[in-house]
């Protein structure tokens, strides 16, 4: 996440890319991804709650919920 957005950060956690939700075999064997700690407790939070899914290169709101995608 921090590559995105152009920045080199360390990463502090290892993430489940699909949350686990106290599924054993997805904790213990499921992919994992390399996050800072603020993209994890943050925008990782954000997008497994439906919200703060980012934005298009033209600054337009990913979520096809938000007001900007309403017709």
């Amino acid at each position: 996440m921090c590559a995105d957005e152009g920045r080199t950060t360390a990463a502090t956690i290892a993430d489940h890319v699909i949350p686990h939700k106290g599924d054993a075999d997805l904790f213990w064997y499921g992919h994992l991804q390399a996050l800072c700690k603020t993209h994890h407790d943050s925008t990782k939070k954000q997008q497994e709650a439906g919200k703060g899914m980012g934005y298009d290169d033209d600054g337009k709101p990913l979520d096809p919920t938000h007001p900007w995608n309403r017709e």
